[in-house]
């Protein structure tokens, strides 16, 4: 008899979950046989889905639409551990052994790291203490109250550095952002609110993406600063500055603070010194400059500082390496390749009472760049219908 196969799966976001929930459909029957165990760790027994953060300060989304618990995420033939016995503090690859916060320790045959990013205000001076942010739940639902009472003044959305999660969405909600305040706020901040987009490289997608973007904030008048790379930001004064010296005032701060892998990356001494973790492109297994791990997959926002960290690629990464993960098993020698999916929508016009709404996903590949499109009202249904069914196609692995 095969001696039992135990996969762990560090992190329970959109890229766990949609591994745990195929590897646990497909291999059901060695799992009932006690041949096959799955194990999920995450620090929270609630699934959130952070895209739709962006909605939620322009009431086109309730907190509820995008969170769930766990338990109604992942498949029940899974053992999900969640808080203290789910937040991991360290992992050693070369005995296979994972600990946690509790103190409990989890071995592996297989690991599957897709422990996300995490977001820290403090790198930049000044900035923690004037944050309000759009990249979490508290953040989104805080903004959503200080935008409906935001009368006069500059609103600054600022980047300070890449990678972010998500680096389309900035864009978007400067898009969101401005249909607000003239559709729907309308008369309350008409001619009286200023939008500046402050930006830390010399584009915000693909070269026919970051066209439209360009294009779309010249017609709505947004003041648009490429390469402005965020250095300090003085509560007080309300002034953003740059690494060049540029100064720009604002009444209101919005920032995507910068990012970084997890801690327990890091402390585990596996990943880069922000708490990137290295993995060969096309197959999302463990690779440093100094070793390798072929049972060990890392995908999701975690992954290398060079890969692009969106909800797409973390999608058809997720079921790449599930499929691998089978295949692993089934010891067949089959390795589905990731070819570097990946996609980012653009929102060119908000649903309000006196726009249709325009958008689209714009795609890609390694190799294959982002070809021409044109964004409708049928791109924007569909992308808002997405979020109502992500917890029971996408999560699940389904779709």
């Amino acid at each position: 008899m095969m001696a039992k196969k135990n996969l762990l799966i560090l992190g329970a976001g959109a890229a766990g979950s949609i591994v745990a929930n195929k590897v646990t459909r497909e291999l059901r029957n060695e799992i009932a046989q006690g041949k096959y165990r799955v194990t999920v760790l995450d620090k929270s027994d609630t699934a959130y889905n952070p895209a739709g953060y962006t909605f939620i300060p322009f009431h086109l989304l309730a907190p509820e639409d995008i969170m769930r618990p766990m338990k109604k995420v992942i498949s029940p033939r899974a053992n999900a551990f969640y808080g203290d016995d789910g937040e991991v503090t360290n992992v050693d690859l070369g005995d296979r052994k994972v600990s946690v916060k509790s103190g409990k320790e989890y071995s592996y045959d297989y690991l599957l790291i897709a422990t996300g990013a995490r977001l820290a205000p403090e790198a930049v001076p000044g900035l923690a203490d004037d944050y309000n942010t759009f990249y979490t739940m508290d953040g989104s639902i805080d903004l959503r109250e200080r935008l409906g009472t935001f009368d006069s003044g500059r609103i600054v959305v600022t980047t300070p550095e890449m990678p972010i999660a998500c680096p389309g969405a900035p864009g978007k909600f400067m898009v969101l952002l401005d249909d607000y305040l003239k559709h729907v706020r309308a008369e309350d901040v008409k001619d009286k609110v200023d939008l500046t987009f402050l930006w830390p490289i010399n584009n915000v997608g693909p070269p026919v993406y970051d066209e439209r973007v360009i294009s779309g904030f010249e017609e709505r008048g947004i003041d648009r600063r490429y390469n402005f790379k965020t250095e300090s930001v003085d509560p007080e004064a309300k002034t953003v500055t740059s690494a060049d010296g540029e100064t720009v005032d604002y009444d209101l701060l919005i920032s995507i603070p910068p990012h970084r892998g997890a801690k327990a990356m890091l402390d585990s001494g596996i990943s880069d010194d922000k708490g990137w973790l290295p993995t060969n492109k096309y197959t999302l297994q463990y690779q440093s400059p100094s070793e390798s791990y072929d049972e060990v997959y890392a995908i999701g926002d975690g992954g290398p500082i060079t890969m692009n960290k969106m909800g797409i690629n973390a999608h058809f990464q997720a079921l790449k390496t599930g499929q691998n993960l089978i295949n692993d098993y089934h010891g067949n020698g089959v390795k589905s390749i990731y070819k570097g999916e990946q996609g980012c929508p653009i929102v060119e016009q908000a649903y309000t009472p006196a726009t249709d709404g325009k958008a689209y996903m714009v795609t890609w590949t390694y190799g294959n760049p982002a070809k021409s499109f044109r964004s409708g009202k049928m791109g924007w249904l569909i992308y808002r219908m997405y979020y109502y069914i992500y917890f029971d196609l996408t999560a699940k692995a389904i779709m």
